[in-house]
């Protein structure tokens, strides 16, 4: 095992790295499931992410978290940039830096886009393995790019009905990559040539299109089947506000932060009442009846990226893999 000498000596995790490191998504999940705990607790320290924009449809957030009873802190600086399959890299990049609680002494630097894909498909695991019928067996993926495989992964092991999986995005290249990852692991992929083929009679609906500055979101309620339950996690870019005002039931992820982008121009005309995803994470949800109808807004969790780091960091020094770099 890996013995670092703590303030003098810092660990670095490329993203092959972490990936050789392989933890398991229902790892990641049951992580992110703690943290929400703690988060239901009061045992969590997390601003709202800010974040500045370069480019138009762009952004570059920082992202703190504290969670003293996992006994982690840092921060991660992630930048989301739709263009740049242009120059053949990622829409997600960006690094993690995890420092000691009790010294703020760095512990340790990430590549965070594979923590990023991870860890926000377990987030909606843990909301809709929760809110879904059990029979649920028709999924529909708005943006089948990396978050529309990485989701529906997470979501076939905490809803195994699931048999079929209709996917639309405006590019061939991602139809095509996701058919084929999707249909290795059993599962029979419809390539919905609108939007609203796609979520037509699906059971669940995962939204993650590029996020937006100037939104022009597309599905209204009357798209919906009674029973379903709707994952946003592009904010408004796909999910109208009449969704929400529709809806049984809507849950956000934080709710500082929802009003904190409220604020900054997203969610025009969405509701003032919604309850916390730790709320529903902390307590037994019984679906109140089976025409019930749920959205979850998932904005992106520091706490999520501090919990997944952490399970990575210990897995790394347990395995003696990284590089060690002198501070």
């Amino acid at each position: 095992m890996l013995n670092l000498e703590r303030g003098r000596q810092l660990l670095y995790l490329s993203r092959a790295e972490i990936e050789g490191l392989q933890v398991s998504v229902d790892e990641v999940r049951e992580a992110v499931e703690a943290a929400f705990h703690e988060k239901a607790a009061g045992r969590v320290e997390m601003p709202p992410k800010p974040g500045i924009h370069p480019a138009p449809h762009a952004f570059i957030h920082a992202m703190p978290a504290h969670l003293p009873g996992l006994k982690v802190a840092g921060i991660k600086w992630v930048s989301g940039y739709p263009d740049n399959r242009r120059f053949g890299l990622p829409y997600i990049t960006g690094l993690l830096i995890l420092n000691c609680p009790e010294t703020g002494v760095p512990l340790a630097v990430m590549d965070c886009t594979w923590i990023t894909e991870k860890r926000t498909a377990a987030a909606t695991a843990v909301a809709v393995g929760r809110l879904a019928s059990e029979q649920a067996r028709r999924l529909a993926i708005f943006g089948a790019g990396v978050q529309g495989r990485a989701n529906t992964d997470a979501l076939r092991r905490v809803c195994p009905r699931i048999r079929e999986v209709a996917a639309f995005d405006p590019s061939d290249e991602a139809r095509a990559t996701f058919e084929h990852e999707v249909a290795g692991w059993g599962l029979r992929v419809e390539q919905a040539k609108s939007p609203h083929q796609a979520v037509t009679d699906a059971d669940i609906v995962v939204t993650c299109a590029p996020i937006v500055k100037n939104p022009q979101p597309v599905i209204p309620p009357e798209w919906l089947k009674p029973g379903s339950v709707v994952a946003s996690l592009d904010f408004d870019a796909t999910v109208t506000a009449a969704v929400a005002h529709a809806v049984d039931g809507m849950w956000v992820d934080d709710g500082d932060q929802f009003e904190y982008y409220r604020r900054h121009g997203h969610f025009a005309g969405m509701p003032t009442s919604y309850q916390e995803l730790s709320a529903l994470v902390s307590a037994k949800h019984e679906r109140r009846a089976p025409s019930d109808r749920y959205l979850v807004v998932n904005l992106g969790l520091a706490l999520e990226d501090m919990a997944t780091a952490q399970l990575l960091y210990q897995r790394a020094l347990a395995r003696n893999l990284g590089t060690v770099l002198p501070c």
